[in-house]
């Protein structure tokens, strides 16, 4: 599903530049991912503290173990919104391969055809900068950057950049 997503918003930038929020499967995805990885590490918890008696007068986790149930959430969702973004950057150098006339580089072999439709008209320096663009957030992300917001900058320049 992430994959899929990242594909889609790598090619809505291309496609449809107008889209609303072109990125919003990606950052969906990234947030389910988080929650699942926060709920498992919540019960691990639960788990110890029911072992150890570590649990708080109310039943709930003490305010350290959900601090860190909040980490594993970001950490797990920083990390989906990561691969997502590696996605896409392959996408974009395939694109810019494609555009070059260097088919036989290309990673995502068995998407040529849609990669192909999508290099018409694309100049591969605006794929090869669209590469470094991706690049350049997926570091953003790493200094607790807003997501959305880091996705939504880029996404414009994108569309800008490899709009149809």
């Amino acid at each position: 599903a992430l994959r899929a997503g990242a594909e889609a918003a790598a090619r809505a930038a291309r496609n449809d530049p107008e889209a609303a929020d072109p990125y919003r499967g990606l950052l969906d995805s990234a947030e389910r991912t988080g929650a699942e990885a926060g709920a498992e590490e919540e019960r691990r918890l639960l788990e110890l503290a029911e072992q150890g008696g570590r649990r708080g007068r109310s039943g709930k986790l003490t305010r350290d173990a959900t601090d860190q149930v909040k980490r594993t959430e970001r950490r797990a969702r920083t990390e989906a919104l990561d691969l997502g973004l590696a996605v896409c950057c392959a996408w974009y150098r395939d694109l810019a391969a494609v555009a070059s006339g260097a088919e036989d580089v290309v990673l995502n072999s068995d998407r040529r055809d849609e990669l192909a439709a999508d290099a018409e008209g694309v100049e591969p320096a605006a794929a090869r900068e669209a590469v470094e663009w991706v690049l350049d957030t997926r570091r953003r992300l790493r200094l607790n950057v807003s997501e959305e917001l880091a996705l939504q900058a880029l996404w414009l320049r994108l569309g800008e950049a490899l709009g149809a």
